[in-house]
């Protein structure tokens, strides 16, 4: 900042100048200091992520290999675990996004087909219907960012859908310049006082059908993904009814200059 003004010709003019020097000095290198740490922290969690997915995958491999009531069991605990670190991995790349991502033309059909795959364990055993209708469409975003986003919504549509009587829907709807895909549930719902409250960092309803720990993390870096993806995430819901987010996709190729 001292750069900004002229050089003073007075003694206290000359030592108030090289305080603020030394002041932007240090406040520089504190900065590069705090950026460097931050940057080692990234891919140390980076790295840790890759290392642990090789002993998840082969636990996973045993657990199926040997089928039994417990083998299921811990199998379906081994997917959860999976989740929480590709979530961990996911956040700590989110502050870069932009160095991280390719926006292409893309088909959704096969994008929400992958997510749904992932899943296909939970919908098996807790009995819950899946619908997908319209998804012959092509949008514009980066394919592993909006299957990690879908991948989030998705399994908070399970986690408040009830077994047995439960149906997922995922569908399409096209307008002039965008898409928006729905993926909608006849859950529990989300009380109104809490519906704009669902994007915020550690926020966590206390209306889950399951017993799988809520981080408060997924809807927030879900947001904030499309942000960077320029996209717009939405919520609608009715209390014991069901919860629908949506997601807006620009039809404009442009973005592929982004």
């Amino acid at each position: 900042m001292h750069e900004l003004t002229s050089s003073p010709s007075f003694l206290e003019g000359k030592l108030l100048e090289e305080i603020l020097y030394e002041t932007d000095k240090s406040m520089s290198e504190h900065i590069l200091q705090y950026q460097d740490a931050l940057e080692d922290f990234k891919d140390y969690i980076e790295m840790w992520v890759h290392e642990i997915k090789t002993p998840l995958a082969a636990a996973k491999l045993i657990a199926d290999n040997n089928p039994s009531e417990a083998s299921a069991s811990i199998s379906e605990e081994i997917d959860h675990v999976q989740r929480f670190v590709e979530q961990a991995l996911f956040y700590a790349r989110s502050a870069n996004v932009e160095n991280d991502y390719i926006i292409k033309e893309l088909s959704l059909a096969p994008i929400v087909h992958n997510v749904v795959r992932k899943h296909s364990s939970d919908f098996i055993y807790r009995r819950i219907r899946i619908e997908l209708e319209d998804l012959e469409k092509s949008v514009y975003t980066d394919q592993k960012w909006i299957e990690f986003i879908l991948d989030q919504i998705l399994t908070n549509a399970l986690n408040y859908t009830p077994s047995d009587t439960g149906v997922i829907r995922i569908y399409t709807s096209q307008q002039e310049n965008q898409l928006k895909l729905y993926i909608a549930d006849n859950g529990v719902g989300i009380d109104p006082k809490d519906i704009r409250r669902i994007f915020q960092k550690g926020f966590t309803g206390n209306n889950r059908l399951h017993n799988e720990k809520a981080t408060g993390i997924g809807l927030y870096l879900c947001r904030k993904l499309c942000e960077k993806l320029y996209l717009d995430i939405d919520v609608e819901s009715v209390l014991h009814q069901g919860t629908t987010m949506i997601i807006t996709f620009p039809l404009s190729n442009l973005l592929l200059l982004k």
